[in-house]
């Protein structure tokens, strides 16, 4: 099954894989979806495509061996666990309000019927989901550019970006930042609060401005991610029955854990 197919490529190579009648996509956007149905049926792959909401998955053909989303979503939505046949495995991009620090998570059923995910961190991700806003750090930049703020040392090295543990942990546990990837030096904004860090380049200073000190947040974290042993990989718990989904390093209180944020309404689209 694939979720959000978009114009039917994804799901024209997973059908030349499984074969005629064994893949199904369920795209949200009417246009959409008879849009990729006639591609996949010029290219005569035997796919269908579902006009639907995808955070529903598509109960009438389940369970699936391989779920793909090609959407961002905050959590899992509970009916693309439920769908997942034993043995089978779900890959979605996680995402939280910064574009910057987007995750991969996997889920797989065990053939016993467990449910193990895993999250990583990763340098791109799929966007998210119609009407989730994410943040920018566009409209701060010629400010940035003319008074970047107060230098003070720092004893932080800024991360390298291939630091994917520690900017995952980031995106969630100092919300509400997003990176100028244009800039040059690493640049961090929190856009609601007015406020922002210019690391060095490499002198061992930071300049920041605002009434959040993004980069102590940022330092804070480090340290507490050096504790954790510099993880690379999450793993999510989805078993809870109140349906909150909760994110550990590891054991212990040194561990860096979190809460996923639950789905929000997702807006209907006009015709």
């Amino acid at each position: 099954m694939e979720l959000g197919p978009g114009p039917g490529v994804s799901l024209a190579l997973a059908a030349a894989i499984t074969g005629p009648g064994l893949a199904t996509g369920v795209e949200r956007d009417g246009h959409m979806a008879a849009f990729a149905q006639r591609n996949l049926d010029r290219l005569g792959v035997g796919a269908e495509v579902i006009e639907g909401d995808a955070l529903d998955g598509h109960e009438a053909r389940a369970p699936y061996d391989r779920i793909h989303s090609g959407i961002g979503v905050p959590c899992v939505p509970v009916p693309w666990v439920e769908q997942l046949a034993p043995g089978g495995r779900l890959l979605t991009t996680l995402v939280t309000r910064t574009p910057s620090w987007p995750g991969q998570l996997l889920v797989t059923r065990t053939a016993a019927g467990t449910v193990e995910a895993v999250l990583r961190g990763r340098p791109r991700g799929y966007r998210p989901l119609l009407g989730y806003r994410w943040l920018n750090a566009l409209d701060h930049r010629a400010r940035i550019k003319a008074a970047p703020g107060t230098a003070r040392s720092t004893r932080l090295t800024p991360p390298p970006d291939e630091a994917y543990g520690y900017w995952l942990a980031a995106a969630y546990l100092a919300p509400g930042l997003v990176r100028d990837f244009q800039a040059e030096t690493m640049t961090i904004v929190a856009p609601e609060n007015d406020s922002w860090a210019v690391a060095g380049p490499g002198d061992g200073t930071v300049r920041v401005h605002g009434p959040r000190d993004v980069w102590a947040e940022l330092e804070n974290l480090h340290a507490r991610w050096e504790q954790a042993g510099r993880p690379e990989q999450y793993r999510v718990d989805l078993r809870d029955s109140a349906g909150a989904q909760h994110v550990t390093s590891g054991v212990g209180p040194k561990a860096l854990a979190w809460t996923l944020p639950p789905l929000a309404a997702v807006p209907r689209q006009a015709p």
